[in-house]
C-alpha cells in the first residue's frame, strides 16, 4: 500500500485495518520502529548516533516531546515504552521529516499526555507543516482531532473520509464506533434532539437542556 496515496498531507491521518508492514513509504516518510530491547547506551549517545546533533536542536526537541534534559544521562533500556517513543519522535523532529507514521500510539500514554500531544500534532501541522499518520483501531482517540480517515474494506478497496463527522453509517460499519457517539445513537434512536456531538462535556450541556 502506497501511503502517500491515501495520506493527506500537511495534516492528521488515521488509518484503520492497516498493518505497518503493508505500508509502501516515500522519501521522507519515517515509522517510528520501537525495538523489544535497547542496549545499555545513554541516551544522548544514541540520539548522537542518530543525528550527529549536539547543539541547542537536540534539546528544545527534547522539550517538545515532554521530555527533560536529565533523560540524556540515562540508560535506553532503563527508559519506560512511553519515554522511548518521545525519544525516537525526538530524533524524527531533530531530523526534520516530512512525515511520521505511529502503530497505536494512544496505547503508551495516559489521557493528560495524549491531551498534550494532540496539541503538539495540530501545531506542528500547522507551523511546521508536518504531516502524521496514525494506524490505530480505537477511533475515540480521533475525535476532534484527525482531519482524514481511511478504512480498508477489503485488501484494494478503501473508504476515505475527509474532514469526518464520525457519525458517518460507512466508517461505524467498519469501525467500533466510541461510546460517545453509541450514545447520541442511542438518544435519537428514542426520539430526543441531540446534535451530533463528539465533545463529553458538550453532550452533557445538551442533555440538561434538551433531554
Amino acid at each position: 500500500m502506497e501511503i502517500n496515496k491515501y495520506c493527506k498531507t500537511e495534516s492528521i491521518n488515521a488509518f484503520f485495518n492497516v498493518l505497518k508492514e503493508e505500508l509502501v513509504f516515500s522519501e521522507n516518510t519515517y515509522a517510528i520502529n520501537l525495538k523489544n530491547t535497547y542496549n545499555a547506551e545513554l541516551v544522548k549517545k544514541y540520539i548522537l548516533k542518530e543525528t550527529s546533533c549536539v547543539d541547542k536542536k537536540l534539546l528544545d526537541s527534547l522539550k517538545l516531546v515532554h521530555l527533560s534534559e536529565e533523560v540524556l544521562d540515562k540508560k535506553m533500556n532503563f527508559l519506560s515504552s512511553s519515554e522511548v517513543l518521545k525519544v525516537e519522535l525526538a530524533i524524527l523532529l531533530i531530523k526534520n521529516v516530512d512525515c511520521i507514521v505511529f502503530d497505536s500510539f494512544d496505547k503508551f500514554f495516559m489521557e493528560k499526555e495524549l491531551f498534550f500531544f494532540k496539541k503538539l500534532f495540530k501545531k506542528l501541522v500547522k507551523k511546521y507543516h508536518k504531516t502524521f499518520v496514525f494506524l490505530n483501531s480505537n477511533l475515540a482517540f480521533f475525535l476532534e482531532f484527525a482531519d482524514r480517515i481511511v478504512v480498508r474494506k477489503s485488501k484494494k478497496n478503501f473508504l476515505i473520509f475527509d474532514k469526518p463527522t464520525f457519525y458517518e453509517e460507512e466508517l461505524l460499519n467498519l469501525v467500533n464506533p466510541p461510546k460517545i457517539i453509541e450514545f447520541v445513537n442511542y438518544l435519537r434512536e428514542n426520539d430526543k434532539k441531540i446534535l451530533p456531538y463528539t465533545d463529553l462535556k458538550e453532550l452533557l450541556k445538551a442533555i440538561f437542556r434538551e433531554v
